[in-house]
Parts: structure tokens; sequence; C-alpha cells
């Protein structure tokens, strides 16, 4: 059996191998798109660990270094709020040598498959397999392989590199429960839908909600829709300055750990604000993959084996990314449920809450409709759809190929974890019969 020495020495000889002379240190200053915590400070860390191992294998003559730019920088105006041309034109045109990104921001079209799936769709380790694994024209490709041909066909001048995964997050802070909770009737989808309610809660959970109710309008389940929503409000402190203001009336962020950074990182919170119903699951976005595009220029100007690292570390950096993010949540969902409990005043205590089962369902309906009516959506450009078409049947494919397992594999988590006890009979769930094993 080979030892991790031998292993790592291998790798070296290898790497040294297909590395030119001519190879210099590259230094890459790269925009990020937020600093949110299980979504920027992960990009630096990346960095760090690349530039450590790039130090190790290549020299310090070799070394990768990416470097953030301070802040988060605005997109220049003359790209048209594009990131992705801001990359592609380089630092030297005045745009980026590379940014660390949503995966929305790829293609306005199709980029959400690869930033958080499709609601209700694969989990994280699910589309693992379909970005890693040769899911795609019958064995012959990876689902990262068919996006960097997709970039490439369309000259897009970057190159796409996944560096960061998150869990599932939350799906919404409102002032009514959607499902029942001790004490409170729960409105429904069907109350959610006849609220005279502004919300930020991005595309495509957005239109997925806006099928939904139009669907039990027209099936006469409901007199009328009432719901809006708003895209202009980013995360952070604006959020809750939005509510405090009136401008919307209730949002989802994302997981527990950047909720508690972004907008439970003051006494003025959302239960404070009248939200104090949070709620899973997170329909809406299972996973998150954020991603590092280069200019196509400067990768190219890279040896071989800087350009095998970069990708080598940063498919470890979403396994650990992931891991250290999921490790975080429940010390963080537990801190946003105990945000108010110790000032006096119960009316602001926060609540966990649920989409039901038959609401689920429809929601699951509805992205289904969203899925298939936005390959004929003519407010979309021609080519992304028909691209989007591409990725989306390739998505379909692998599932299809799947399914049956996935159907069956997992134990409900409640069976799994409800009773979990130590070895004296203690265990953590408030309802669990303390017991001897």
């Amino acid at each position: 059996m080979m030892t991790n020495a031998l292993r790592f020495g291998a790798l070296t000889i290898a790497l040294a191998a297909v590395s030119t002379t001519n190879a210099l240190a590259e230094d890459i200053r790269f925009r990020s798109f937020s600093a949110s915590a299980a979504m920027g400070p992960p990009a630096n860390a990346f960095a760090d660990k690349l530039l450590s191992i790039t130090q190790t294998t290549l020299g310090s003559t070799n070394e990768i270094r990416f470097m953030q730019l301070a802040g988060i920088p605005a997109i220049p105006p003359q790209f048209g709020g594009s990131v992705i041309a801001s990359v592609a034109a380089g630092e030297h045109a005045g745009g980026f040598d590379a940014a660390y990104i949503s995966g929305g921001d790829l293609n306005k079209t199709w980029g959400f498959i690869y930033n958080s799936g499709v609601p209700f769709g694969p989990t994280f380790d699910e589309f693992l397999g379909f970005l890693y694994g040769k899911s795609v024209d019958n064995g012959q490709r990876t689902g990262l392989e068919l996006l960097q041909s997709i970039l490439d066909a369309n000259h897009s001048g970057v190159v796409a590199v996944p560096i960061v995964g998150g869990p599932e997050q939350l799906s919404g802070y409102f002032q009514e429960p959607i499902a029942d909770v001790a004490g409170h009737r729960g409105i429904g989808l069907s109350g959610l839908c006849e609220k005279d309610w502004t919300l930020r809660y991005l595309p495509p959970a957005e239109n997925i909600l806006n099928i939904a109710c139009d669907d039990m309008v027209e099936s006469h389940r409901i007199h009328r829709k009432n719901l809006k929503f708003i895209q202009a409000v980013p995360g952070g402190g604006s959020l809750m300055d939005a509510v405090n203001s009136g401008t919307i009336d209730g949002f989802e962020f994302a997981t527990p750990v950047d909720d508690v950074s972004q907008v439970f990182n003051t006494a003025n919170n959302p239960g404070t604000a009248g939200l104090r119903f949070v709620h899973a699951p997170g329909w809406q976005q299972q996973f998150l993959l954020t991603w590092m595009v280069i200019n196509k220029p400067v990768w190219d100007s890279m040896s071989k084996a800087q350009q095998v690292l970069i990708q080598t570390v940063a498919r470890d950096h979403v396994l650990s990314s992931y891991g250290e993010n999921m490790r975080s949540q429940g010390a963080a969902l537990k801190t946003i449920l105990d945000a108010n409990k110790r000032d006096g005043d119960r009316s602001n205590d926060m609540v966990l809450s649920t989409w039901g089962n038959r609401d689920q369902l429809k929601l699951r309906n509805a992205t289904i409709k969203f899925l298939n009516d936005r390959i004929h959506d003519e407010a979309l450009p021609a080519a992304d759809r028909s691209d989007y078409k591409h990725v989306l049947e390739a998505l379909r494919r692998y599932v299809q190929a799947n399914d049956k397992y996935w159907d069956v594999r997992e134990v409900r988590t409640q069976t799994r974890f409800e009773d979990w006890a130590n070895q004296s009979g203690e265990c953590w769930e408030e309802h669990c019969e303390s017991r001897h094993w």
C-alpha cells in the first residue's frame, strides 16, 4: 500500500514533469462578491491553501498567489454589470484578472443550476456526482467539463473553477408561520400567496412561488395573489434596514452561519423587526457552490502544473469548506433561535417553522413548470436558452439514472438521531427519553 509520503512524492515528481521551465510565480488579484461568513472568508482560505501547496510542490518561483482586492469592488460600468465580461477583459483593460462569484453570475439563464442547483433537485452530494463524475454524454465528460465547453463555445474568455461548497439554506423570515407551531396557526402556501407582503426572495425561488400562487388562483383555491417581490435589496445590514423601513415584509438570505454573521450581528434582528418565524427546509437552495472565474489569457500563461494544482486544490476546498460550513450550522441555528430570549419580551422570540408537505409538493410542481417554461422564455437570449436546455437535459438524464437509488437510500433523519444518547443515557433532545443502553 502506498503511504501518504510516497503519494505526495509521486505527485511532486509528476507535477515537476509537466511544469515548464519558463513558468513564473503568478500573482492574481480577484474581486470577491461577498463578505458573508460562509461565502467570503472561504475564498481567502482557498488562496492560502493554494499558495502553501504550490510553494511546496513547485517552489517559490512558481507559486500561485490569489490576492483579494480590498472591499467588494463594483463592476466597472463599461462591462454592463457583467462580472464575466469584466474578467474576460482582464485587469489590464479595466476589469479583473479573476473574481470570486456566485454560480448564478456565470450566466443569467442557466447559471443557477451550477450555483445552488434546482429547487427540489439534487442535494449537494448528489450534485457532486454530476459535477465531478463522468455523468454527461454517456460517461464521456463531467458536468464541470460541460460547463467549461459552453463557456469556450461562447468565447466567454474565462475559466470557471468551483472552490467553495455550502449546505442547505434557511427558507424565510416571515411575520407568520407557514405551518402550525405551538400557539400559532400556520397560514400555509395559500395564505402566503394572499398576503400583501413584499419579499426579498431571489430567483429562481421567486419565479417558483409566483407560479405556485398563480396556479392556486387559476384553480380557485385562493381569490387573488397579493404577494410581491423585490430584487434590489442585497444581503447584510441592508436587509434589516429594508424591513424596518417597510420596503420588505420578509426575506430569505442564506445558511444559519451566514444569517448570524449578517442579520443577527446587532440587537436589531428579524425577531425584533417582527419577522420571528424562521423557516426550513431550504427547498429553494439545497446547497451553494461558489466559483473563481479566471481571465483566459492569465490561465493560459500558467504552466500545466499550475493549472492542475488550481483545479485539484479547488476540488479539495469545495469538500473541506463544505465540511467546515456544515459543522458550524447547528450552533448557528441555536444562536438564531435563542437571539431574543433574554430581553424579557416573548413577542420577539424566534420560532422555527416548516413548509408543510402538501405545500412542498405544490412548489415542486411549480418548479417543474418553471424549468420547462424557461426553455421557451423569449425574454431570455435564444443562445442562452439553447445552452440551458443542454445543461438541464444532461442533469435530468443523470437524475433519471440514479433516482431509484436516491429514493430508497436515506433513513429518515429523525429515525437516526432523535434519541441519540451517550453511554450514561443522557441525550440532547428535550423530548428524548433518557435511558441506559
